[in-house]
């Protein structure tokens, strides 16, 4: 076990200095108590045992062998974002959840300094477990103001927790207003009020934008789909049919040398086609996820949990749309 930490540490100081600050903040934002030089080093290790492991299906011979690269990259790949993806969504889970609860904890605070508690006994009795992921860090601030921390300092760790514009500028604005000796009470509610003033703006914008997160959803899952299985067919069918036919056979009748005696058909297989389908729609589902979370919540890290659902939804109508179109033109022809 000390060898394999030893060796995900040395791999981890390998890697950019931004990257490495990128996972420990995230690590940090998700709240997941393993550190980042065992997360990182497990995504790389593992990703490439992943990556040598799909070389069984061309020592198999499942797969030809000319997609041993692609394949190979792709498996790697997947494993690096379905593992960074792990930390985004749990990261913007958890700051969805904390600025739902961020006024009412707000009043709570301001109500209990109302009735004559300091600020830190306040913040350690305003510690509800109705407060979700937020409660766990108003309770370590207060206890390490009644330790001798600094309040400023310990609401400041409070924002450095969670990935949220909103909690982090409202921190800023409560340490201001201590610093500068203002009516706390008074500013806690103006602050709950304005955030929820805040939340209830962007859910009527998510809402007035939602014919378009339905149109990207339709246009990525479904029509994508579709148009990929449709013109497959069809290219595969004039491949066929293109090589049934002798052009220098059937235009040497004529004399002289014409350019359609030097056309050369261009071969393209069905598995080139499926590789290349496949690909384009993991493409447009990553992106189109990312899109509809940038519509409704502003952030295009929210979009990511939507990515899978519009991958297997995708997929499935491709070989579905693939199968009846076979099914049905093969027939005609």
């Amino acid at each position: 076990m000390k060898y394999k930490t030893k060796m995900y540490d040395r791999l981890y100081r390998l890697l950019p200095s931004g990257y490495r600050g990128w996972v420990s903040k995230y690590i940090t934002y998700a709240d997941i108590s393993i550190s980042p030089e065992i997360y990182v080093g497990f995504s790389l290790l593992y990703g490439i045992c992943l990556a040598f492991a799909g070389l069984f299906l061309f020592i198999l011979g499942i797969l030809p062998n000319k997609f041993l690269i692609p394949i190979s990259a792709s498996i790697f790949i997947s494993f690096e974002v379905i593992m960074h993806g792990i930390l985004v969504v749990i990261s913007d889970n958890r700051t969805k959840v904390v600025e739902e609860i961020i006024p009412d904890a707000l009043r709570l605070i301001s109500a209990n300094i109302r009735s004559g508690l300091t600020i830190d006994k306040a913040l350690l009795v305003s510690a509800r477990s109705e407060f979700g992921p937020l409660e766990k860090e108003i309770r370590s601030a207060a206890k390490g103001t009644l330790s001798g921390e600094s309040i400023e300092n310990a609401l400041k760790k409070i924002a450095d927790k969670f990935n949220s514009k909103i909690l982090s500028r409202s921190m800023e604005l409560l340490v201001e207003g201590i610093m500068r000796g203002g009516d706390v009470p008074k500013l806690l509610d103006s602050l709950g009020e304005d955030i929820r003033q805040i939340r209830i703006l962007k859910k009527e914008v998510s809402a007035l934008v939602m014919v378009y997160a339905i149109f990207i959803f339709f246009a990525s899952s479904v029509g994508a789909p579709v148009l990929y299985a449709v013109s497959g067919h069809l290219v595969n069918t004039m491949t066929e049919i293109g090589s049934t036919i002798d052009v220098k056979q059937s235009f040497g009748a004529l004399g002289g040398k014409l350019p359609l005696s030097s056309f050369k058909s261009v071969e393209i297989t069905p598995e080139f086609l499926d590789m290349y389908s496949l690909l384009a729609m993991s493409v447009i589902s990553i992106f189109g996820g990312i899109l509809i979370g940038l519509i409704q919540e502003g952030r295009e890290s929210a979009g990511l949990k939507f990515t899978p659902f519009l991958l297997i939804i995708s997929l499935t109508i491709y070989f579905v749309a693939k199968s009846v179109v076979t099914s049905t033109f093969g027939i005609v022809i």
